[in-house]
């Protein structure tokens, strides 16, 4: 595959699915990663056989090949006009490719790592055999754990970029579809009760769409349309 087939964009779509190592809505690519994906960088990923693709919501995964396509971002140099942002993600995944090597660890099993505390560090030290199972997928969640609130936090925990990003309830209720939305609008209810949980209404209301109006939940007389949960 000739470098020129893949432009900035289709590169960062691959390397985020490769981080995110889960398969991710297209509106996390719109509203948390700032990449709007146009059919035609769809269509192009397909046919490259780099993605998969699901409707309702429109949701993107990686193919094996996407997999191996992805990990030659590691260490690649930056494109052409790549700008100041795309230099920098080109820094930080040479530093990922080296900190791969030095480990031995497989850049699939790095990716899908649960990261909780120091396991990472610790696990990367021993080598791979130490490395901790991944991060359970949504349907292990759904069938392990009955508590709603606590798969609306594990759904932020796949939206957010990182504690305390704002997440559209809309984002939040797709990853959660197998869910009533009476019981995600009382984890929901509930959850605004805690101190790190913040539920906050869009504050210019004209740039709702009418799916992100209607995944709204009501507090306090209020529709809230984003959340927030801080560590």
């Amino acid at each position: 595959m000739s470098e020129k087939e893949l432009t900035l964009v289709d590169r960062c779509i691959l390397v985020t699915l490769m981080i995110k190592a889960t398969p991710l809505p297209q509106t996390y690519f719109t509203n948390i990663v700032g990449i709007s994906i146009k059919p035609d960088h769809r269509r192009k990923l397909l046919s490259l056989e780099l993605i998969e693709v699901t409707a309702k919501p429109i949701t993107l995964a990686l193919t094996d090949e996407g997999w191996r396509r992805a990990g030659e971002e590691l260490g690649a140099e930056a494109p052409k006009r790549a700008g100041a942002a795309g230099g920098t993600l080109y820094v930080a995944l040479d530093f990922l490719r080296r900190l791969i090597d030095h480990s031995g660890t497989q850049a699939d099993d790095l990716f899908r790592l649960q990261i909780n505390g120091g396991d990472v560090v610790s696990a990367l030290a021993a080598g791979p055999s130490a490395l901790p199972d991944a991060a359970p997928s949504q349907d292990a969640v759904a069938t392990t754990d009955a508590d709603p609130a606590i798969l609306v936090r594990r759904a932020y925990q796949e939206l957010a970029g990182k504690p305390g990003d704002y997440v559209m309830l809309s984002d939040l209720r797709s990853v959660l579809d197998d869910l009533p939305r009476a019981e995600v609008d009382a984890a929901l209810i509930r959850l605004n009760r805690d101190r790190n949980v913040h539920l906050v209404p869009e504050s210019n209301q004209k740039v709702l769409r009418p799916e992100e109006r209607a995944a709204a939940v009501s507090i306090g007389n209020q529709d809230k349309h984003l959340i927030a949960i801080s560590s």
